[in-house]
């Protein structure tokens, strides 16, 4: 990230505060007022929230509001910029198969979440005047299948510390280094992992006390555990997303909220079980580049993890994958579906999810995502009245690339999203801090106490027992 792409907002003033108090929508709209002119292309630039509503509460046609059409998404004529913002934004290193170094400036952490299970991850402290000054630390979530060799999470990382936060960049069960150390874990595409992300932030904030608070930011299939992790965070002892079979794997609820920094989802795959419906069929490259793309990951995933069979389906890969878990084949596959659905499919609900949500929650897509439907975001709006939850479709970005669309507003966004006296977190709070524009980058680091250290891990093993 250079200097010049990096844009802070005014700091609000009380009366602001109050207009926008307990509203991530209200602070978007304030943000995007001052970050809108970093956006220079033609037509109209971005929808908020409101704007993907009409007069009855209903979706509006998005692709209307820009003056495009859905079929053009993977056309090379008609959509040339957003597959190859697309195309930039999956650039990276091969998958991790052997241990790697740490970035510089960062340290290699194994997070315990399970009673034999740590989470790697690459943990990195802003400074000031040479050691870790007080901030917020922001957990990285990649996108499908990632690990820390995906190119945008290090750089994302790297202007994140340059902005003053400390950096997360976490490795999920089933991938990279948490996967070389346990090849037997497997991934559960948000089942459990919300419940890691949880214990991650309180392993975060209990044993390092130059952290103040923390927040997520996630990509694409990351976006989806991270707005889980919101639900999860808020749900009720009785959620029915839960199901009798599913509840004895995971832990009641906690009158502890987390991430209170905020969490920043860009392209949640909002409607996957659509996914699994495409993936049923191989795609062709010069029909469908993406979808073809991303068969590609999941029959490398079949090979990698020795799956008994080697295709593109995804929903056969997530039948083996928990299959393979400490879930056992016994638990039923719908019961896990239901648990991570974000929007209704083919009759069957989703639970409000996003209605549970304690923090600042902002799902940004754009509308020449050759991959997702962008009418999903409108969709999701529709039927969350949680003003704590916000949502943007750009004009352009492609599938996560906004960087490569523009990198300005990409940062800028971020940045002002978790700062803590511009950010959204900011004016949920029902006690808002003192801000000034000098308490915004706090130089020396506190000694604040250590929140109280959690309870000690659930074990599961009369639970695997009793399902399986």
């Amino acid at each position: 990230m250079r200097p010049q792409d990096h844009v802070l907002t005014s700091v609000p003033g009380p009366q602001e505060r109050r207009a926008m108090a307990g509203s991530t929508r209200k602070w978007l709209e304030r943000t995007h007022r001052q970050l809108e002119h970093l956006l220079t292309q033609r037509g109209r630039l971005v929808m908020l929230t409101d704007d993907m509503l009409d007069a009855a509460g209903r979706p509006r046609d998005v692709y209307q509001y820009f003056g495009r059409h859905p079929a053009d998404a993977n056309r090379l004529q008609k959509n040339w910029y957003g597959l190859l913002h697309t195309a930039q934004a999956a650039s990276r290193a091969p998958v991790i198969t052997e241990p790697l170094a740490p970035w510089p400036g960062y340290q290699q952490v194994w997070i315990p979440v399970d009673d034999d299970v740590e989470l790697s991850g690459w943990l990195g402290f802003a400074e000031a005047n040479g050691r870790p000054r007080q901030a917020d630390c922001i957990v990285l979530v990649p996108g499908f299948l990632g690990d820390n060799a995906v190119t945008r999470t290090e750089y994302v990382s790297h202007a994140l510390r340059q902005a003053g936060f400390h950096v997360l960049a976490l490795e999920l069960r089933g991938h990279g280094h948490t996967d070389l150390r346990y090849p037997d874990v497997y991934y559960n595409f948000g089942v459990i992992e919300m419940q890691d992300m949880i214990r991650v932030a309180e392993w975060l904030e209990d044993n390092h006390p130059q952290i103040s608070r923390t927040g997520m930011l996630s990509f694409c299939w990351g976006g989806n555990l991270a707005m889980l992790t919101a639900w999860y965070d808020g749900r009720l002892p009785d959620d029915p997303s839960i199901t009798e079979n599913l509840a004895p794997f995971l832990d009641p609820p906690s009158h502890r909220t987390h991430y209170t920094a905020g969490i920043l989802a860009f392209a949640p795959v909002l409607a996957w079980e659509e996914i699994l419906d495409l993936c049923d069929r191989p795609n062709e490259m010069m029909a469908n580049p993406p979808a073809y793309f991303f068969q590609q990951f999941v029959r490398d995933r079949m090979i990698c993890k020795g799956h008994p069979e080697v295709s593109g389906n995804l929903r056969n890969l997530i039948v083996h994958e928990f299959a393979c878990s400490f879930f056992g084949p016994s638990l039923p596959i719908a019961d896990c579906y239901h648990s991570l659905r974000l929007l209704p499919y083919r009759g069957l609900p989703d639970g409000d999810k996003m209605e549970r949500a304690r923090v600042p929650v902002l799902v940004v897509n754009s509308i020449n995502d050759p991959f997702l439907d962008a009418r999903d975001t409108a969709e999701l709006v529709a039927q969350t009245s949680n003003p704590k939850v916000a949502a943007l479709i750009l004009r352009g970005g492609g599938h996560i690339g906004v960087a490569a669309y523009n990198r300005s507003y990409f940062y800028s966004l971020i940045t002002n999203f978790f700062d803590p006296c511009r950010g959204a977190a900011a004016c949920i709070s029902e006690a808002a801090r003192d801000c000034s524009e000098s308490a915004s980058r706090v130089s020396e680091p506190a000694s604040p106490e250590v929140n109280a250290s959690r309870s000690p891990l659930v074990r599961r093993q009369a639970a695997s027992a009793a399902v399986n």
